[in-house]
């Protein structure tokens, strides 16, 4: 059984990361994510090949781990983006898709298509839930849990934010700053009318906002931070973790650059609050709130 892990939210008392362990674990968040964008944007090349490679890949990692001491502490960080990419990645997102009772169920209409994505991702929540117990953490070691709400939201070097403040007021202002920043990229490109909204509508979006919140909340970064924490300072796994999230959504929407600038944010802040309040519930708000903006002017300009 794993020990529970006790890791501290301050700056000043996180655990030094050995140099070294983490040169390796950036070298595997970006083999995991860079050639994808390059062949696949630059190169317009078929990169569908590339996630059974990555797959593989994983799985040869977990295996080395268990004859390799110097990579022996990346076990888990391995571990879960196996998880990630098998499970989330080929058999809630490709295998089960192309069978004949998903498509029956979903295949009629794009906006029911977005819905059972999102329940895919739910079912790969639950088998990760499955992975760390089996790999002996608690809910309180991956977040599962609200957390302090009230707790501190540590100052930073980078200004965010840049005096000490409480979780709840820094929260609901980057809500409001990332809702504001999403709808001046994504207005004037998709043009959304007014006209197509209903209350039908509204729900849809919330539900799948909340789905797809806490299913990422839950794949990228509940299961991830345990993994990490222990190995690096907080600061240098805050940005890991959130880095692989941003890089990942190169073809997300928002897409490109922006979608990645935007996204590393947003996993960082995410990060953080969940870090720091010790819990799921600022961080799931702070996602939902992104993702709704997101979907409800999607489904204004016409649907996905």
């Amino acid at each position: 059984m794993r020990p529970t892990i006790a890791v501290s939210v301050s700056s000043s008392q996180a655990v030094s990361g050995n140099r070294s362990l983490l040169v390796t674990a950036w070298a595997i968040v970006l083999a995991l994510t860079i050639p994808e964008i390059v062949l696949r944007a630059f190169m317009h090349m078929d990169t569908s090949w590339m996630l059974p490679v990555r797959v593989g890949l994983l799985g040869i990692l977990v295996a080395l781990s268990f004859v390799w001491p110097s990579i022996r502490p990346l076990r888990g960080f391995a571990l879960i983006f196996l998880v990630i990419y098998g499970v989330e990645g080929w058999f809630f997102g490709t295998f089960v898709p192309h069978s004949p009772l998903y498509s029956q169920l979903f295949g009629g209409n794009p906006n029911l298509a977005f819905f059972g994505e999102r329940l895919m991702r739910i079912g790969a929540s639950l088998v990760m839930l499955l992975v760390l117990l089996a790999m002996g953490l608690k809910r309180q070691d991956f977040f599962l849990t609200p957390g302090s709400l009230t707790a501190t939201a540590e100052p930073e070097k980078y200004g965010v934010p840049r005096r000490t403040e409480k979780w709840p007021g820094f929260s609901i202002r980057y809500a409001f700053i990332i809702v504001t920043i999403l709808l001046v990229f994504m207005v004037p490109a998709m043009k959304p009318s007014l006209s197509n909204l209903s209350v039908g509508l509204v729900l849809f979006a919330a539900l799948c906002a909340v789905m797809n919140a806490f299913a990422e909340e839950f794949l990228y970064r509940s299961a991830l931070l345990p993994q990490v924490l222990p190995l690096f300072s907080k600061g240098a796994s805050l940005i890991l973790v959130a880095s692989w999230f941003g890089m990942g959504h190169y073809f997300g929407v928002p897409s490109g650059v922006t979608g990645v600038i935007l996204t590393t944010i947003g996993g960082w802040v995410f990060a953080k609050s969940m870090v720091e309040t010790r819990g799921f519930a600022w961080p799931l708000f702070m996602h939902f709130v992104s993702d709704f903006t997101v979907y409800i002017v999607i489904l204004l300009a016409g649907g996905f």
